[in-house]
């Protein structure tokens, strides 16, 4: 009897292995994921053979071709072959060598990779050569050919076309071109920074024009040094030396570690002054390394920034900060590009950088009282004159102090329920000749209290918890406080065209409406959100008013800034800045300042231009779709201004006024928050929960 034909699909669920080629390009594609990633690698294999001279020449951005030149030590002839093979290396025999491992490279996977993602091609000397040879390898990484040619003790490496073999990733690399470029020359300055005594430069050519020298450093012998010369004479000015001291008792305590642990490590740590204007108005400067190798660490960057916000909250920090670490207690294994890092000693690291920055910022503070701001309260006893005993109750501001009176009303409950009145004293009389003896000049009845509402809202959940309603399903679980929660969940549930079937109920103390979606109340600020209608409104509408300057103005800008300047000279214009632009001129010193905004007392300068830089390098103007990208001390001019033309709070409604306030918020691009933060509505109550 003849065997069955099998079908297709059981074909499909067969397992087999995978062929050598494609394992090859999968792995291939996620050790070289970006431009930024091939830089890294090329310059490591640079840093690695000793060169004390690193020239970087991009063209077309990197998308044409990238070349890596260094003086290094060179490739042996008896190398060659190996050279773009997997897992080929000089730097390990056994995994145990990886502890030991003093150079950036070690896997042995970056040339490979590139082979298999585009043209490779490498001319090399080694010291005991008597002359260099041209090599070109196919995309398995295998030795093609090899012929003699000219060239000095060193390596350079050619990658033209990148990412031509795997097609999806060519057009998002092409999509992606200038901020891929942007990216991978924020790369190397973390390489520039730590790379002392090493000349590092790097020139971008486009089409047939001349290149453009983006980075250039002279191998200086120290870290300050090597800041001056990428980004500008004045960039270490404010710079502070961090000292590394044992951190006391309570810092020990706070992180669960014991009295007696011996800080073992050593750093290299540069921060900004937290003086204000010292600092910069984006965190595009903050460079982290563990043992000299350039590195993401999360919580370190974190912590930092959150310390420097208590004694300046305008800005954020310069960070330098070399951790030099006992290599057992690292783990650099963990990811291809190896930018994460594992080291047992985090919470010692963290507790000692709080102990130090905390410490020599407080000095740099000098001695500041701190008097605590008394606390609202809404239902309590209130001290007023006869002339004054008509008018409303002290308001809230805003939706958060809800959740701040809570304490209070807690105390004061039993008071109010018993009482049911509001003992007022005369603030006529002399506040030193009281006797805390008081008159009880009316009886006002409480109307509305938050806290009994939110007593009688849990009475009523209690009940339902004792229930079983199968058809209830509640949207918003969030408490009024919880910020980013409730945000969450009112983007989620909630569309533009929510606004215009809400029913409005009235307005509530002066300074609120409240409306209902089908079976949810909401709680929105008249203020708030008018406020953030008015600003989307000036934000896309406002043209600020240029000064031109009687003399034109250099920038202090490094090369990198000053080609992104340039190519996007339009946003700027925008925000009312005018550059004369000397093409033909020096790299750096090519944009002179002819023109800035101004608007009143409001002044703009040189910080507002590097923060317009940065945001845009981020990718930020591709994301602004319907309104003009500003600087942040233009959107606080322009949110000042709408704070002032806003409805104010104390200001009664009628319900055409309440509707138009309702359905701007259907009009604007994000409805949630004003500009200044503060909500502009919140999920009040669900129906749902009322049990009769």
């Amino acid at each position: 009897m003849m065997d069955e034909p099998i079908s297709s699909s059981e074909k499909s669920k067969k397992i087999n292995v995978i062929s050598k080629q494609t394992i090859h390009q999968i792995c291939s594609g996620q050790v070289i994921f970006d431009l930024a990633t091939a830089v890294k690698e090329l310059v490591e294999n640079s840093l690695d053979s000793g060169a004390t001279l690193i020239d970087i020449k991009l063209k077309d951005y990197g998308k044409t071709c990238i070349s890596v030149s260094d003086n290094g030590s060179g490739v042996l002839e008896q190398d060659f072959e190996g050279l773009g093979l997997k897992h080929y290396t000089s730097k390990l025999r056994e995994f145990s060598d990886l502890t030991e491992v003093s150079t950036f490279g070690f896997r042995g996977e970056a040339l490979s990779s590139l082979c298999s993602l585009a043209d490779l091609s490498i001319v090399t000397r080694h010291s005991t050569s008597e002359h260099g040879f041209k090599l070109q390898f196919d995309h398995n990484g295998a030795l093609q050919k090899k012929e003699p040619c000219a060239r000095e003790i060193g390596t350079t490496v050619h990658i033209k076309d990148i990412f031509k073999c795997l097609s999806v990733r060519a057009k998002e690399f092409q999509r992606n071109l200038k901020k891929e470029y942007i990216r991978a020359i924020q790369v190397l300055y973390s390489y520039c920074l730590v790379s002392t005594n090493t000349k590092i430069t790097c020139s971008n050519c486009v089409s047939d024009k001349s290149p453009n020298l983006v980075i250039n450093t002279v191998s200086p012998s120290n870290i300050l040094s090597n800041i001056n010369l990428i980004f500008g004479k004045k960039s270490s000015n404010g710079l502070i030396k961090i000292e590394l001291l044992p951190p006391d008792e309570a810092t020990l305590q706070e992180y669960n570690l014991s009295s007696n642990v011996v800080v073992d490590f050593e750093w290299d740590c540069y921060i900004s002054s937290c003086d204000h204007d010292v600092g910069r108005s984006a965190p595009d400067r903050q460079f982290f390394y563990v043992n000299g190798r350039p590195c993401d660490l999360t919580k370190v960057s974190k912590l930092i920034n959150q310390i420097y916000h208590k004694y300046n909250n305008k800005q954020y920090p310069f960070i330098f900060l070399n951790l030099k670490l006992n290599k057992h207690s690292t783990d650099i294994n963990v990811t291809p590009n190896k930018r994460i890092i594992f080291f047992t000693q985090e919470n010692l690291i963290l507790a000692t950088l709080k102990y130090n920055l905390s410490s020599r910022w407080d000095k740099l503070q000098g001695n500041l009282t701190v008097n605590p701001v008394p606390e609202l309260s809404f239902g309590v006893k209130r001290t007023i004159s006869p002339t004054n005993a008509d008018r409303p109750i002290k308001r809230f501001h805003n939706l958060n102090t809800i959740s701040k009176i809570e304490h209070t009303e807690k105390q004061n409950i039993q008071h109010i329920n018993k009482n049911k009145t509001i003992q007022y004293d005369n603030d006529n009389d002399n506040e030193n000749n009281i006797t805390n003896k008081t008159k009880i000049l009316d009886s006002v009845q409480m109307t509305i209290s938050i806290l009994a509402i939110k007593q009688q809202l849990q009475e009523k959940q209690n009940l339902l918890s004792k229930c079983v309603i199968s058809s209830t399903r509640i949207k918003f679980k969030a408490q009024m406080d919880q910020h980013s929660n409730a945000e969450n969940e009112l983007k989620k549930q909630l569309t533009k065209d929510s606004f215009f079937q809400m029913e409005i109920i009235g307005q509530f103390n002066l300074g609120f409406i409240i409306t209902r979606l089908k079976e949810d109340l909401f709680i929105i600020d008249q203020h708030a959100t008018d406020e953030k209608y008015r600003f989307e409104k000036l934000n896309n509408e406002t043209q600020l008013r240029t000064q031109k300057l009687i003399i034109p103005k250099f920038l202090n800008i490094s090369p990198l800034n000053e080609t992104i300047l340039i190519e996007h000279q339009k946003t700027f214009e925008d925000n009312g800045f005018f550059f004369k632009i000397d093409s033909e001129g020096e790299s750096g010193h090519r944009v002179q300042l002819t023109g800035i905004p101004v608007s009143g007392h409001w002044q703009f300068g040189q910080d507002d231009i590097e923060e317009l830089i940065f945001l845009i390098r981020e990718g930020g103007i591709e994301n602004q779709k319907n309104s003009t990208f500003r600087p942040s001390r233009v959107r606080q001019m322009l949110a000042s201004k709408a704070c002032r033309k806003a409805v104010m709070i104390g200001t009664a409604l009628n319900n055409n006024d309440m509707h138009k306030l309702i359905t701007q918020m259907a009009e604007m691009e994000n409805p949630w928050n004003c500009p200044h933060g503060r909500p502009t509505i919140r999920h009040l109550l669900s129906l749902n929960l009322i049990y009769k």
